[in-house]
């Protein structure tokens, strides 16, 4: 699975340098590989770290808002650097959660002086890791895993030596590794919604929808209509089908109710969307129009709706994989690969998925 979409502990924990040259490279903390990338006068996206990860900042006349903070306090810290000497703006209003996973949550102790903001299912995750540690100990224990993965690599070539990749990889790490031995402060939203609500900003709405469940147990997307942009997170991508219950998210059994919300938030982020919208990924410089996002989500709810007319039909799970096939139901997606996310046939997994949440 490429780098820069996956948060699993099986991703390669040296740098991949990315190859799209960003408008201006940070300089608050150079040394972390920062670069930044404008979207617009108003809407920057910050990246840095060993997955990529892009934290979005809105320039408002309310006030600064970032989505996301990072995978430490240090690291939090870096990026709103770069955030602020790239706009000339320290006002912070607002630092929203998109989900629960500690590369996105962990750096929040960084934005004490602005209001935190995400759904009940971020909030409700952040204070069960607060009070168990131990339920996400295989991630903090990723900065010991990734300086021994650094260390086997170079000593299986020694060339890696003092390479920019190695250096910095490096550097990440360990200051992670520090920030996790002096201690985490696991700091929950203050704000909350739970399906949906919209901040004013004056010149600029940012209007949020708890997806929830499929990335991560609490995915939210975000859209600025009057940017153009929605951050979709890690839910869709264009290279390849969209993937039901995909081995990277929540293990919990999928079922209708979920699928159905699925579908309905994502109708709901397109009929705000038009042609200019991009969306973005919260890892890497990913951004897909509106044209290729509306017949991903079409097939999802189309594919919903035939499975549940097989089953209810009397048809076995074997017929209806021979009768709901890719080209029949979904032609104009025939340029999208049926690999990805360590799914090595998309179509007839997603069929299985959705016949165990069928009624």
């Amino acid at each position: 699975m490429p780098m820069r979409r996956c948060c699993s502990l099986l991703m390669p924990a040296v740098f991949i340098l990315t190859a799209i040259s960003a408008r201006a490279e940070s300089k608050g903390a150079p040394d972390l590989g920062i670069k930044v990338r404008r979207l617009s006068t108003r809407v920057a996206v910050v990246e840095t770290g060993p997955w990529n990860n892009s934290y979005v900042a809105i320039a408002t006349q309310k006030g600064m808002v970032v989505i996301d903070s990072a995978f430490s306090k240090t690291v939090a810290q870096a990026v709103r650097q770069a955030i602020q000497a790239e706009f000339q703006r320290r006002d912070l209003a607002y630092l929203i959660n998109t989900h629960e996973h500690t590369d996105h949550i962990l750096g929040n102790s960084a934005y004490s002086d602005a209001t935190i903001v995400g759904s009940d299912l971020v909030v409700k995750a952040i204070l069960g890791m607060k009070a168990d540690p131990s339920t996400i100990a295989d991630r903090l224990s990723l900065p010991e895993q990734s300086i021994a993965a650094i260390s086997k690599e170079v000593l299986k070539d020694p060339g890696l030596k003092g390479t920019p990749q190695v250096v910095l990889g490096e550097k990440f790490w360990k200051i992670v590794q520090a920030d996790y031995a002096a201690g985490i402060d696991y700091i929950p939203p203050s704000i909350v919604f739970d399906r949906g609500m919209v901040l004013s900003l004056g010149d600029v709405s940012v209007h949020l929808f708890s997806f929830g469940h499929w990335h991560s147990v609490a995915d939210t997307i975000i859209s600025i209509p009057e940017e153009h942009i929605v951050r979709l997170g890690a839910i869709l991508y264009g290279e390849h089908l969209p993937v039901f219950k995909n081995p990277y998210g929540p293990k919990e059994e999928m079922t209708g109710r979920m699928v159905n919300h699925w579908i309905a938030v994502l109708n709901e982020v397109l009929a705000q969307a038009d042609e200019q919208t991009k969306f973005i990924s919260c890892h890497g410089w990913d951004v897909m129009t509106k044209a290729q996002v509306a017949p991903q989500v079409a097939y999802m709810d189309k594919l919903w709706s035939e499975v549940r007319r097989a089953k209810a039909a009397g048809q076995t799970l074997q017929e209806a994989k021979q009768t709901l096939t890719r080209s029949r139901l979904c032609p104009e997606l025939a340029g999208l690969a049926d690999v990805g996310l360590q799914v090595p046939h998309i179509h007839e997994h997603n069929i299985e998925a959705l016949w165990t949440a069928a009624p």
